[in-house]
């Protein structure tokens, strides 16, 4: 009979429980990342980071896929190049052209040891840092573009296969 007494305050508890249906973004916005560009230049930037499907290298293949080979690329102090796209339009039903750099992150670095054995933790992501055509940084808090570009690289990434040699061929011809 106790067992009956509890089932049912359980379920009146949690039936009259209020429920949130609050959606976690699956991106965040990072503020004021700073690039080093050389020894002495650096920027300061707001940049979108996602987890990628297969590599950190994803978003820069959809934007190779859909935008063809970048204009520029920017050697930083990350292990992956910053590619740059120039006067590109993201949105159908809008004709501003944007400046897109992608770029990635994806390294293993030493946690701590248990028992003798260590442990990792990995960095693994897609970035964006996206300029309007008035070189507003489209991902600063006042933004009223930023959640839809970012709505826009997830859903374009997903289209991206793990392999495309064409674009592993052109991003093997950067030096490094």
């Amino acid at each position: 009979m106790k067992k009956i007494y509890l089932i049912l305050i359980l379920i009146i508890t949690l039936g009259c429980a209020s429920h949130k249906t609050s959606e976690k973004k699956k991106y965040e916005i990072t503020d004021s990342v700073t690039f080093k560009l050389n020894q002495t230049d650096s920027i300061n930037v707001n940049e979108l980071r996602f987890k990628p499907n297969f590599s950190s290298a994803d978003l820069q293949k959809y934007l190779f896929i859909k935008y063809g080979k970048w204009d520029n690329f920017i050697k930083t102090d990350r292990r992956q190049n910053v590619l740059v796209w120039e006067n590109i339009k993201l949105f159908e039903t809008s004709d501003e052209l944007f400046t897109v750099a992608a770029s990635g992150e994806d390294r293993k670095f030493e946690t701590i040891k248990i028992n003798g054995n260590q442990k990792y933790g990995r960095i693994f992501y897609c970035s964006a840092i996206v300029f309007n055509s008035s070189n507003f940084d489209c991902f600063q808090s006042s933004s009223e573009l930023k959640d839809s570009i970012a709505e826009y690289f997830l859903k374009g990434v997903k289209s991206v296969n793990k392999k495309n040699e064409l674009f592993e061929k052109e991003i093997s011809q950067i030096e490094r």
